[in-house]
């Protein structure tokens, strides 16, 4: 079986090239000779290749039995859509259905933001995410096409994802590396975190045919809590948990939010806010530094995120995964092959 990942330069898509190539004919493709460069020196054959166009797609994806989308393109300059980029995506989507193998199965990595306010409590129902929006609207585009040409179609709303090339998973090991850590959630709310051995466990569910095309939802099974996940990568430091207070929905909270994610460009206009809101963006800002400055005293970090405000992500789930400890037990780091801190030249 030929299995191309599509976006393999990417943290999720290389590691899951690294899982995948001891079960298929795995083909990583990527855009360009610098995204290459890590995997060749790994041992992976790659095609250098843009599927969102029909030459690149006809002639690289013509022998794939499954095509794995990890892609996402974003405008350069602000990091977010723009009406080119959105193009793009929808254009990889439609080529890598239409120039695939005969019997083909699509594989679309999408996400829990997908969701928006069903799992978000700070998203607007009637305003989400450019985002959110755009992950639904390829999802819609991908099963579309999938049932013009009779092939097989999955886009998986995943969770958090956990895994050894993850940002996620260097920043919590970072965290346990203080002597105390106060995480600001409840200890048993699901964390809809999902590790890479459970994606390619995901991925190879679907190729078989028993499995029914449709959109699921793909987190660690069983479901982990925020206790579970902090369990497993420490190792000495003094965890406690202090459930956040809830923050009330007002208009105020919802500009944080939007400020959050888009500081750099916005904190230079702020002086130019109405001056009702000033009053809240300074004192949130005042907060965090005296909770950092507190927990400075303490030889303790205090932690919080957006994530651990999420509700449990909803099914329908992905039937037959196995139980994620268990794959990560059998998972060995040789598998990734990547030079360490130690072993580095």
């Amino acid at each position: 079986m030929k299995l191309a990942v599509i976006g393999a330069n990417g943290q999720v898509g290389t590691e899951l090239c690294f899982l995948l190539r001891e079960n298929v004919d795995l083909i990583p493709i990527v855009r360009n000779k610098l995204g290459k460069i890590f995997l060749e020196h790994n041992g992976f054959k790659c095609r250098i290749a843009d599927i969102s166009q029909e030459k690149d797609a006809e002639e690289n994806l013509r022998d794939i039995d499954v095509v794995v989308i990890t892609a996402y393109a974003v405008d350069p300059l602000s990091g977010s859509q723009s009406q080119i980029s959105k193009t793009i995506n929808e254009k990889i989507i439609k080529n890598s259905v239409r120039f695939s193998s005969e019997n083909s199965t699509i594989i679309y990595m999408s996400t829990i933001r997908a969701f928006a306010h069903k799992v978000d409590p700070t998203t607007s129902r009637f305003w989400p995410p450019r985002y959110d929006n755009e992950k639904q609207h390829l999802e819609r585009i991908m099963l579309s096409e999938c049932r013009k040409r009779r092939k097989r179609g999955f886009p998986l709303r995943i969770g958090h994802v956990y895994g050894e090339n993850q940002g996620s998973t260097k920043n919590i090991k970072k965290i346990l590396s203080s002597k105390k850590i106060v995480i600001q959630a409840s200890p048993e709310s699901k964390s809809n975190v999902v590790h890479t051995v459970t994606l390619k466990d995901a991925i190879l569910k679907c190729t078989q045919p028993e499995v029914k095309p449709r959109v699921y939802s793909v987190v660690n099974h069983p479901q982990w809590n925020w206790k579970d996940v902090f369990e497993y990568y420490n190792k000495k430091t003094q965890i406690e948990f202090k459930p956040p207070t809830p923050m009330s929905r007002n208009t105020n909270d919802f500009l944080w939010k939007i400020i959050k994610s888009n500081r750099k460009y916005i904190i230079p206009i702020l002086d130019h806010l109405p001056r009702r809101f000033d009053k809240d963006i300074q004192r949130k800002r005042s907060m965090k530094k005296i909770q950092l400055e507190i927990s400075m005293l303490k030889d303790e970090e205090t932690v919080s995120s957006g994530d651990f405000g999420y509700k449990p992500i909803p099914g329908p789930f992905l039937p037959g995964l196995a139980e994620t400890r268990e794959l990560l037990k059998k998972c060995s780091l040789e598998v990734f092959n990547i030079p360490t801190e130690n072993n580095m030249p």
